[in-house]
């Protein structure tokens, strides 16, 4: 009698033991039923916009995991039979699942490039933020080309830096000047290129003017996906011995995937379009794993506390705001930056071969005025790891993207400049008064349109960047 019922606890034990499986993989089923995998598998902008359907899913995901521990501390008593049973109908389940997703689900076409999610109202004929574009055989032309700065979220749609650009050289031009806006959130020079040639599929510029943001244009050129780590996937150029090669896909084409749907879904999950193109790339930066002299413990509480989605940053590989300002120039770098020059050379012979002008320009904050000596090289620690920046540096780097190409820097005067603390692209008045001063130079350009000598001994010259010398003041008297 003992013996049997040793043995009947010892069948008992063993079922709670066994009984623990089930819980384990109730918990993971609720763990992979996430926003993240829903967003990258079946929905089709990969974005879940109304706070409803978020807090459905979280509510959904908790109760399952919910259960699952339940399930994984109860124990409750299961057989081997009925544990083979489940597993069984589960595996049976799953074919099932393939077989009707097979048949009745069309998976959304996940495509390269983007266009900016605005009102109907405020989109472009090209799907942009900016005004229709409609102009008269009189008048000047100007193509603000860029990424979020001109799309300018901050400003109201009136008040966007085209109709800005537009009020201010309309006050000091005799000509009637025109100024429209082609460029997204994210947008580098690659895709700036391509929305270009499709601008000029219908209409015509006079001018056209790149809106340079440097913190991210060259690590926008350099990796296949956005913000951050294997974002929404567009078209790339790469170097190959120094031939520019591209796109990797056309604006709007779809990304190849199985025509088996289940495997199709996993593949979007597991995609990894920055892994699989770090193979084209250079040698990143490496951080100093040592350093005895002072350090700047900024990074680490932005890191912290991840300010300005600081947790993001990928000094790994250089997909950061902050690569560019880092010293010495690494390999991937250099990279980036003659990736960035050839795609502007690029634009330059589209503009040209439409008989047009094509100038730069970018922006410099209170902190890196034109004119301003660099601060000396900073140390920053980051968990554990030391990177060097320096300012200097950032400059040098600039002044390889545009030499040659006729360029101006504007510094930011406002004193409030930004759309917030964590926050900064422009705001309102910030915008205000850089098209402003950037109306004040161009006006020259604009009052010599038609004499091709004066264009031709531009850009032979090239009014460069000037952040060394007297700044944006001596480029205005120039003008």
């Amino acid at each position: 009698m003992q013996k049997a019922a040793g043995n009947a606890q010892t069948v008992r034990q063993e079922k709670r033991k066994s009984s623990r499986i089930p819980g384990i993989l109730i918990i993971a089923l609720g763990l992979l039923l996430n926003q993240k995998i829903i967003e990258k598998t079946i929905i089709p902008d990969g974005s879940i916009e109304l706070l409803s359907y978020r807090i459905l899913i979280a509510v959904v995901q908790l109760l399952i995991i919910a259960f699952g521990i339940y399930v994984f501390r109860k124990r409750p008593e299961i057989s081997p039979a009925n544990i083979s049973l489940a597993v069984l109908s589960l595996l049976f389940s799953a074919l099932l699942a393939g077989v009707a997703l097979q048949i009745f689900y069309t998976l959304p076409p996940m495509v390269s490039g983007w266009r900016p999610n605005v009102p109907g109202n405020e989109r472009n004929q090209l799907g942009y933020r900016g005004h229709p574009i409609k102009y008269s055989d009189d008048d000047y032309v100007v193509l603000l080309v860029g990424d979020s700065q001109v799309e300018a979220f901050a400003c109201d749609f009136d008040s966007m830096p085209d109709q800005r650009l537009q009020y201010y050289l309309n006050s000091t031009s005799k000509k009637n000047v025109k100024v429209f806006t082609i460029g997204a959130s994210g947008y580098g020079q690659d895709q700036q290129y391509l929305a270009l040639k499709k601008y000029y599929q219908n209409h015509r510029a006079d001018l056209v003017i790149v809106w340079l943001t440097p913190r991210n244009d060259v690590w926008n050129n350099m990796f296949p996906t956005h913000w951050a780590t294997n974002g929404y996937p567009k078209p790339t150029f790469r170097l190959e011995n120094g031939e520019l090669r591209g796109p990797s896909e056309q604006m709007g084409e779809e990304i190849p995937f199985s025509p088996i749907k289940l495997v199709a879904i996993f593949q979007r999950l597991f995609l990894d379009r920055d892994g699989e193109w770090e193979k084209y790339l250079p040698e990143p930066y490496k951080p100093l794993s040592e350093y005895n002299g002072p350090v700047s413990r900024d990074w680490q509480k932005r890191w912290d506390s991840n300010i300005g989605l600081m947790r993001y940053e990928n000094l790994d590989n250089e997909k950061s705001h902050l690569a560019i300002s880092l010293t010495p120039r690494s390999k991937r770098m250099q990279y980036g930056l003659e990736l960035t020059r050839r795609l502007l050379q690029e634009i330059g012979t589209l503009v040209k071969s439409h008989n047009g002008r094509f100038v730069i320009f970018r922006t410099a904050d209170p902190l890196q005025g034109a004119g301003k000596t660099p601060p000396d090289v900073t140390v920053h620690i980051l968990n554990g790891r030391f990177y060097m920046t320096s300012e200097k540096q950032f400059e040098e780097n600039m002044r390889y993207i545009t030499e040659g190409f006729t360029s101006y820097v504007i510094p930011v005067t406002v004193k409030d400049w930004r759309v917030s603390p964590t926050d900064s692209h422009l705001n309102k008045r910030a915008n205000d008064q850089v098209m402003r001063d950037l109306a004040d130079i161009l006006k020259g350009l604009i009052i010599s349109a038609g004499n091709r000598t004066t264009v031709k001994a531009e850009v032979a010259h090239g009014q460069r960047d000037d952040t060394e010398g007297a700044g944006i003041s001596a480029i205005i008297s120039r003008n």
